[in-house]
């Protein structure tokens, strides 16, 4: 979490004073006593503090900014996208993360009820596909027994109205 050089300055300028104890100033900013300390520490050896705290790690990036990042890095070659991600202080599988959390984000996942109906209809499409199946084979054994009808009408003869 980034504090502002202004509170920074205002923690220290109470705590130098020696007005109060460092845990109750803590408590009255809303700063932990740990982050005093250091600050503390930092002003008597260098004289002041920093103004800025550590660098922006990649999960510390918008949406907007991470997106921006995509687009500006995609059209460079490898070697540029490298020495865009180093001076940024992020890697290129943060990049390419990001871009496939985009991508994933534009297009819409499957539901619950989606996901169940497509379940069902499989289930249907199987059932119809064997029921299918069994007239295809009453089917056949039926022209079947038809030739074999009139194979034998054939051979012996016989007629329709005898």
């Amino acid at each position: 979490m980034g504090y502002s050089i202004q509170l920074k300055e205002a923690v220290l300028k109470k705590v130098l004073q020696g007005n109060k104890p460092h845990h109750e100033i803590a408590k009255e900013l809303g700063v932990g006593r740990s982050t005093i300390g250091k600050w503390l520490r930092e002003y008597k050896q260098n004289g002041s503090i920093k103004l800025k705290s550590k660098e922006k790690r990649p999960k510390d990036w918008t949406a907007e900014e991470r997106i921006s990042a995509i687009i500006k890095t995609g059209s460079m070659t490898a070697d540029e996208r490298t020495a865009w991600c180093r001076k940024n202080g992020i890697f290129i599988h943060n990049l390419d993360q990001w871009k496939k959390d985009a991508i994933s984000a534009i297009i819409p996942k499957a539901n619950k009820e989606q996901i169940e109906e497509y379940k069902n209809l499989k289930k249907e499409i199987a059932a119809l596909k064997k029921d299918l199946s069994r007239k295809d084979k009453a089917l056949a054994e039926t022209a079947a027994l038809l030739v074999l009808k009139k194979k034998a009408q054939e051979i012996w003869g016989e007629s329709e109205d005898d």
